[in-house]
């Protein structure tokens, strides 16, 4: 018999959730699958693990990217809005070649 059951471990002993259709004293074989790490630590566990073989480099230390104000953003969709549309423009970009 072959049967996947969910147990939960408390005090030293591994208690199953629901019944099992066992009589008493049998011996079963047991195999662990313990949950798994939520994806970020999974993530930094492998980079770590990366970092260490030489694999991948540090990330190097940026200043922040300060957000643009509204003025800028306007000065932006104006100039855009002035050169027309873009496609036209790599087109024209293109034929200048």
């Amino acid at each position: 018999m072959s049967e996947t059951i969910v147990t939960i471990y408390e005090q030293g002993v591994l208690r199953p959730l629901k019944p099992l259709s066992l009589p008493e004293n049998t011996q079963v074989r047991i195999q662990i699958v313990a949950p798994t790490l939520p994806a970020k630590e999974e993530r930094l566990r492998v980079r770590k693990a990366l970092l260490d073989a030489g694999v991948i480099r540090p990330r190097q230390v940026t200043e922040p990217i300060q957000p643009v104000s509204e003025a800028e953003l306007e000065k932006a969709a104006q100039a855009l809005a002035a050169a027309g549309p873009l496609s036209e423009l790599i087109m024209a970009e293109r034929e200048e070649r």
